[in-house]
């Protein structure tokens, strides 16, 4: 049996990725503002460093648009994007048969610096002719190509990092108490992860599994022992 699951909890409370808005921090302003800027049919930037909550942006955009398919999303990191393929492939066989655009997509680029110069000049033509609705990127601004930064213009959503009382909120929200992790092990942890979010939320997890292992009701000092130290 896995520690949340001791604890009544279907799936790991911590878990990094498809975290809501309302149990994040410093998200709901963001969230309003880009959801905004994707009606209005803007291009958008969302910058931040490591886990400070750019791809819950991103699936709270998703969750916005559920069930309408009108939204693309790629993750520029993992693969070389094709704008076209892309776009075609929401008609699936038929819309690569026969050449099928959809109209008024929204398209997700997450991690957007590998994109090439020419993708980006494709990206540009279906917004500017209507088949794309908006973009948002993630990543940084100052990496756009100059036309489409001049189309995002201001529109920079900048995320901030997990300060050590966003940490005990965000714990809070989590777990929805403080009795099994108090606050003075969330800061402790905050510290070891030096506000990497995502390594902060792996390590809330391993302490509190070694306190389960242990058979302590609380999580302890010596339980931090096997968590892991941002560099």
């Amino acid at each position: 049996m896995n520690w949340y699951e001791y604890y009544g909890y279907a799936e790991d409370p911590f878990k990094v990725s498809g975290g809501p808005i309302d149990k994040a921090v410093n998200l709901n302003k963001p969230a309003s503002e880009l959801l905004y800027n994707v009606e209005a049919g803007n291009m958008v930037v969302i910058e931040g460093g490591k886990g400070t909550g750019k791809t819950t942006l991103l699936s709270a955009v998703i969750e916005h648009f559920r069930g309408e398919r009108k939204v693309v999303y790629f993750d520029c990191s993992k693969d070389d994007v094709d704008i076209k393929k892309l776009m075609q492939g929401k008609y699936g066989v038929i819309g690569r048969l026969f050449n099928l655009t959809p109209k008024g997509m929204v398209l997700l680029l997450d991690n957007f610096k590998g994109v090439s110069k020419k993708e980006m000049e494709r990206a540009k033509f279906f917004y500017d002719n209507n088949y794309i609705r908006s973009i948002v990127f993630t990543g940084t601004a100052s990496n756009l190509a100059e036309n489409i930064a001049d189309r995002v213009g201001e529109r920079i959503i900048k995320l901030k990092a997990l300060g050590v009382n966003d940490a005990v909120e965000l714990v809070k929200n989590r777990l929805g108490t403080l009795d099994f992790l108090s606050a003075k092990i969330v800061k402790k942890l905050h510290k070891k992860s030096k506000s990497d979010t995502v390594l902060f939320l792996e390590n809330c997890s391993k302490a509190c599994a070694a306190a389960t292992k242990a058979g302590d009701k609380l999580v302890k000092d010596s339980h931090l022992k096997g968590v892991n130290k941002s560099e």
